[in-house]
């Protein structure tokens, strides 16, 4: 997972965060600076999930999401890429759709953050 989360790194140029459902377990990868803000991503990323969901995805952001799952075998996967403070990119593998504000509160609440209901 970490070689992924480094290749996404390099191809976006952001802070990275990687979540994979595995299982009744939720798994998260993160790049240096991701794993640091990890709560504070994942926290914005609730209150802003809505307005995520509707961005529409470059071809290389999806086609990315696609092969992670595919490497990983794991088609519940949800990739967030920050550039700066409020550009925050949301892309989900197709079993994850429907599912991604659990995901996040699953991580969330994996890393010590408090979980947020809507």
């Amino acid at each position: 997972m970490q070689a992924v989360v480094a290749a996404a790194a390099e191809e976006f140029d952001g802070e990275i965060l990687l979540l994979v459902r595995d299982g009744g377990k939720i798994r998260l990868g993160a790049s240096e600076s991701g794993g640091l803000n990890a709560r504070a991503i994942l926290s914005l990323c609730l209150s802003r999930l809505d307005q995520l969901e509707a961005q529409t995805l470059d071809t290389t952001t999806r086609a990315f999401v696609r092969v992670v799952s595919e490497d990983l075998k794991n088609d519940q996967v949800v990739l967030l890429i920050v550039r700066g403070r409020s550009d925050i990119r949301l892309a989900s593998g197709a079993g994850a759709h429907g599912k991604v504000r659990d995901m996040l509160n699953d991580a969330l609440q994996a890393i010590g953050g408090e979980r947020r209901r809507r």
